[in-house]
């Protein structure tokens, strides 16, 4: 390992002068030596240029890392691609904490370096003030109209009849003990930059996306389990062949025995998605009534009609798992996304970028994190007023 081969490219990457070749070079040093190399290497920066990267915590360096790679990597065409989370971490602890240091200084160097150049660079994009990422948060109504925040941190036990409905950290289970003579109706809500989890008297586990609810019994007694939805669910249902579990949604009945399906219906996607990871539903419009089998996507519109087509369950799931994931995605697409879990308005002024977007990036990471990994060449942004994102032809 050249060491002072890398301080040269250090040094040249901080002044603005790293040719494209030289960047390669300097990445292509992550492969080489060991920890001890590393902190040998990095430690006069930390000291005398970068102290304040010893006050990062590994996770966020680490994170940083993982941005360095997305935005420095882009394919032909103006196609962003971002590594898959697996080589991520795997990566990650291929490099250790002393090399994760180097990616953050590196990532760092995007706002902090640029800012104290003399000369700033024609591709140098607006700095914003940092949005974080949504957490788990919703509010729960009770059949009495009472209102109820919760939060990640939480932990109670709230009583209605025979139903307890506990609350721990970020999830949300109802328990029946005894036989329910009074059901009640109770709403769980998340606003945007939150989601939630719920599990229902049955068993039936529910996820709720940001900005979205769900409607449901303290305890299910009749010949079938109704519940109704807004926004964006996934549903983990508890199986009995002798209480079809019944999801409403908009204009459209979900009728299920025992099987896992997504279930998409923001109104600014100007359809519902009906997405089957297994078992088999049927998906009832008033109009037409289909089965849908595993992997895949029905989709239908607000007239009733349906279409039916291949889904990428990861692409499906990824909400759920904690990543954005896109696939040739326009920027309204993406936009919309960030929006509800960032909590903020997004406006395009002159021409909207044709530029697509494919890959995934961790729903942990700041807003600002986002749109690095998205792509600085191709996203030129101003942060306006309040929580307005501004995008820039």
């Amino acid at each position: 390992m050249d060491a002072s081969r890398f301080s040269y490219l250090l040094e040249q990457y901080k002044s603005g002068c790293l040719s494209a070749s030289e960047q390669e070079e300097l990445f292509g040093f992550a492969g080489e030596g060991d920890e001890h190399d590393w902190q040998e290497l990095l430690s006069p920066w930390m000291n005398e240029e970068a102290g304040f990267a010893e006050k990062l915590d590994q996770e966020l360096v680490a994170r940083e890392l993982a941005m360095v790679l997305s935005t420095d990597r882009q394919t032909p065409g103006g196609l962003r691609e971002m590594p898959p989370a697996v080589h991520r971490i795997h990566f990650i602890r291929r490099w250790g904490w002393a090399a994760a240091v180097l990616a953050g200084l590196l990532t760092l160097g995007t706002y902090y370096f640029i800012d104290h150049r003399k000369e700033p660079s024609g591709n140098t994009i607006a700095k914003i003030s940092d949005v974080r990422p949504g957490s788990s948060k919703a509010i729960l109504t009770l059949a009495d109209g009472s209102h109820i925040t919760l939060d990640s941190t939480g932990n109670q036990v709230i009583l209605q009849g025979t139903a307890a409905v506990h609350q721990q950290n970020g999830s949300l289970q109802y328990e029946v003990k005894g036989q329910e003579t009074g059901v009640g109706y109770n709403q769980l809500s998340t606003p945007r930059q939150g989601q939630f989890r719920l599990v229902l008297a049955d068993g039936t586990k529910v996820w709720l996306n940001a900005a979205s609810s769900i409607r449901y019994p303290t305890a299910f007694t009749g010949k079938e389990r109704n519940v109704e939805v807004t926004g964006e669910a996934y549903f983990e249902v508890a199986a009995n062949a002798h209480q079809p579990f019944i999801v409403t949604v908009n204009n459209t009945a979900i009728q299920v025995l025992g099987t896992s399906f997504n279930i998409n219906a923001y109104p600014e996607e100007g359809h519902t998605s009906a997405t089957l990871v297994s078992g088999l539903i049927k998906v009832n419009t008033g109009q037409e009534s289909l089965l849908l089998q595993p992997g895949k996507t029905a989709a239908v519109m607000p007239n009733g009609s349906t279409t039916v087509s291949t889904a990428n369950l990861k692409a499906v799931m990824a909400w759920k798992d904690g990543f954005f994931w896109f696939e040739n995605a326009d920027i309204k697409t993406v936009m919309r996304q960030l929006a509800r879990w960032y909590n903020i308005e997004v406006e395009f002024r002159g021409a909207v970028p044709k530029t697509t977007f494919s890959g995934e990036i961790e729903r942990s990471l700041t807003l600002e994190q986002v749109l690095q990994g998205l792509g600085s060449n191709e996203l030129h942004y101003i942060f306006g007023n309040g929580n307005k994102l501004i995008i820039q032809q």
